[in-house]
């Protein structure tokens, strides 16, 4: 945004306090990832009055309350439930103080305007800091190396940097980069890598304002407590409140079964859960792991029957000729009973949805070492959902009772209140310390939202 502009609408208006305030609000909205178009800008000074000032203001609060962006287009399997403001309500004459009300009451909001700031200002700075000529080699001693430090902590390139020594750490670093726009990968800070920094910081730009608008996209407000599975992260979160939360390993869907974006509520809890194997699922991988490895069906403990029909009766697994079957011909119901190899572990939250997700209890639990975790046919599983549950439970003055026993039967509990829960999908959100995250955008979801930023 131009400062011109701001001055001249504002000499223009008579510089009355309270449009030089709405004119300082919109003004400022970039820094929330909000562009502000220059024919808006140019429409103002064009017809300068508080009438056209207003109009200008109740449509961008519009966009600070539900978005910029039309989510259908943009992100179409979004499925969360936002309560935005009526339409009618955007015709009243906001004050500055509903104006800022308007933003996400939700801590992860000012995280990410925070780090956009600081991207911002690298883009800006990055020549002044580090100049053509200024090139480091290893164990170089300058005050610069310190601000690169900081530069390449704000982009998620490094863990941590101190002390004004280029190191090994530093070369290390800039080799990635090197290798990943196809320079010579001799680690050290030129030109070229720099100019290679600012591209990534440029992305980064870009994916921060889709994050917000993602954070724009859901409910002003959420309840507390409340469950977050962080598809992106690979984590669960049992959100207390805005300062306390407590976060689990979690395994969710791999790219061609994706996990979706969605909210429900857990009503209930099953104990030793019976995995009712869903009908893609029994006739592809299943059918494929029984053809391949005849008698898995009955080592993996399933029960066979006849026909998708709640009433159909179970068959003897050896009736079938499992060979002959297809994927189109496979019209049977398959069901694993409880045990240690049950998929479904020990444990599972009930939340009746049209995706027929839950969360869930594993019996792979190697699978929780691994750095990226997209494992699942769209449930996500849960490390140490034991303690998730007891939390629950504690929680809702409920008493814990489970059974290990192998021959335990499957029970469920009813949750004396639902727990909201929320599948959302972020590729930059802040560690518990505040300090920004770039995740890998593992479901491609980012391309359409960043092209447009």
């Amino acid at each position: 945004m131009h400062r011109w502009i701001v001055m001249l609408i504002g000499f223009t208006l008579y510089a009355k306090a309270d449009n030089t305030a709405y004119i300082n609000w919109i003004a400022g909205l970039p820094d929330q990832g909000i562009p502000v178009e220059d024919q808006d800008w140019r429409r103002l000074v064009a017809y300068p009055s508080s009438e056209v000032l207003q109009k200008m203001v109740r449509r961008y609060a519009l966009y600070v309350d539900r978005g910029r962006l039309d989510k259908r287009l943009f992100q179409p399997g979004w499925r969360i439930e936002d309560q935005p403001r009526k339409e009618k309500d955007y015709s009243q004459h906001y004050s500055i103080n509903d104006l800022k009300r308007l933003e996400p009451d939700l801590p992860q909001y000012p995280a990410l305007v925070n780090s956009l700031k600081k991207l911002r200002d690298w883009s800006l700075m990055a020549v002044r800091e580090f100049p053509d000529d200024l090139i480091f080699f290893k164990d170089d001693q300058h005050p610069a190396v310190t601000r690169l430090n900081q530069w390449l902590m704000d982009l998620d390139l490094v863990e941590n940097l101190e002390g004004s020594v280029y190191t090994q750490i530093h070369k290390d670093v800039l080799t990635r980069v090197q290798l990943q726009f196809n320079l010579m990968p001799d680690g050290r800070l030129g030109v070229m890598t720099r100019q290679a920094l600012l591209a990534i910081t440029h992305k980064r730009i870009r994916t921060l304002k889709a994050n917000l608008e993602r954070l724009r996209w859901l409910p002003p407000t959420l309840p507390y407590p409340h469950i977050r599975v962080d598809i992106a992260g690979f984590n669960v979160a049992w959100i207390k409140n805005k300062t306390h939360q407590k976060t689990y390993k979690a395994i969710v869907g791999m790219r061609h079964k994706q996990t979706p974006v969605f909210n429900d509520q857990v009503e209930s809890v099953t104990f030793n859960p019976v995995w009712k194997v869903p009908h893609s699922i029994a006739a592809h991988s299943i059918l494929r792991a029984e053809m391949k490895e005849p008698g898995f069906l009955k080592r993996e403990g399933f029960v066979v029957y006849e026909s998708w029909d709640d009433l159909a009766p179970a068959i003897a697994i050896d009736r079938v000729n499992w060979l002959l079957l297809t994927p189109k011909t496979f019209r049977y119901r398959l069901e694993q009973q409880p045990g240690e190899i049950n998929r479904l572990g020990r444990f599972k939250l009930d939340l009746p949805n049209q995706y027929g997700v839950y969360l869930h209890d594993t019996d792979k639990s190697d699978l929780f070492k691994e750095n990226r975790r997209a494992f699942s046919s769209g449930c996500a599983r849960v490390e140490g959902i034991a303690d998730l549950i007891q939390t629950i439970f504690h929680e809702q003055s409920m008493i814990w009772v489970h059974k290990t026993t192998p021959d335990a039967l499957t029970y469920t509990r009813r949750l004396l209140q639902p727990v909201p829960v929320y599948f959302v999908y972020f590729t930059a959100w802040p560690d518990e310390s505040g300090r920004v995250r770039f995740r890998e955008d593992i479901y491609q979801q980012d391309t359409a939202m960043t092209s447009w930023f």
